[in-house]
């Protein structure tokens, strides 16, 4: 094996013919002392298990399966309000109170459908009697009967129209009561005393407080990649999981919506953009090197393995870096000693 020493530098003619034979030679081989003048450090590599996709687009939503919206089940004038955005509220606690003519309407049109029901109902039992003493035909019998059916959808319908509605303590006429119907904390409030709102407007989003979802943009190249179960992680170093991937890309962006689930905190609010890491699972033979190790070759990336005074360089498949380390394939094993300061002067000494 020739010897490509840093003496070459003494006559032209030296290196020349010293670059002949590097050029022809796999290593480079360098003493301990020329070692140290290039200034070579090594650190060893090592098992890669994930690759990292760094700085992927986020933003912290609520989680799907708890997020509720109170709408107001009646126009109306807002009354008042009791709760704002990011308290907490138990089930059944009061949010706001409405007033409205709709509701005093549906109110009477329950009474009136009672008594309606009743009449009806009353009016079939003595036809019934009076059919079975016949003195009446069935034909009337039968209308009676479908008159009280008739009533009787008519109740249940004005009922229904009331069922979700509560009615607040010592309430003005035409005045119902909004309630939080799960334990949660308040992420929106969209109405304000004095505001008129329309039947069925959303007026609060409650969502359980103890977690928050991340939905991320991710490249279309890793997905087949994306399963539910890989660890997102937050740029304070809160770990997610992955719990959601979607079927089709987002438009313009063309990218692979994502959804995972944190453990609540207080770093993160909802609707507030970040940026996050996903952890892809690493294929076998892959290891972790220091992003300093890694040099362009033309199309191609080396790294050099320092073998005692022997320097060899190795062409890898990189396939993911985060801010200090890269995930690289090729003919590496975890624990070789990988060049980390000076491999570009190696390069420089591979090539002549």
């Amino acid at each position: 094996m020739p010897r490509f020493s840093l003496a070459c530098r003494a006559s032209t003619f030296a290196c020349l013919v010293v670059g002949a034979l590097a050029a022809q030679a796999a290593d480079i081989e360098l003493d301990a002392a020329e070692a140290q003048r290039l200034g070579l450090r090594t650190e060893p590599a090592a098992v890669a298990d994930h690759i990292p996709l760094d700085h992927l687009p986020a933003e912290i939503a609520t989680p799907l399966e708890s997020a509720r919206t109170i709408s107001a089940p009646f126009a109306g004038v807002v009354a008042s309000v009791a709760v704002d955005d990011g308290a907490s509220v138990a089930a059944g606690a009061p949010l706001a109170r409405v007033q409205s003519r709709d509701f005093l309407a549906a109110q009477a049109d329950l009474a009136r459908s009672s008594s309606d029901a009743t009449l009806a109902h009353g009016q079939a039992e003595r036809d019934d009697t009076l059919l079975a003493e016949g003195i009446i035909s069935r034909a009337r019998a039968d209308e009676a009967r479908a008159r009280a059916r008739d009533a009787q959808a008519r109740l249940a319908q004005a009922r229904g129209a009331l069922a979700q509605v509560a009615l607040p303590a010592h309430a003005a006429a035409g005045e119902y009561e909004l309630r939080a119907p799960v334990v949660g904390r308040v992420v929106r409030r969209s109405i304000a005393p004095g505001q008129v709102v329309a039947a069925f407007e959303p007026a609060f989003l409650l969502a359980a407080d103890d977690a928050v979802d991340v939905v991320l943009q991710a490249p279309v190249a890793h997905r087949a990649a994306y399963t539910p179960g890989l660890t997102v992680v937050m740029a304070d170093g809160a770990r997610a999981g992955l719990v959601a991937v979607a079927a089709a890309t987002e438009s313009g962006s063309q990218s692979v919506r994502l959804r995972a689930r944190l453990p609540a905190s207080q770093h993160w609010l909802i609707g507030q953009r970040t940026s996050a890491r996903l952890e892809l699972p690493a294929p076998p033979g892959s290891v972790r090197v220091p992003l300093a190790a890694l040099v362009p070759d033309g199309e191609h990336t080396l790294v050099f393995v320092a073998n005692g005074q022997r320097y060899a360089g190795v062409r890898v498949e990189r396939l993911g870096a985060d801010a200090r380390n890269a995930i690289v394939r090729g003919a590496l094993k975890p624990g070789d000693a990988i060049v980390t300061s000076g491999a570009s002067t190696l390069k420089s000494l591979h090539d002549q």
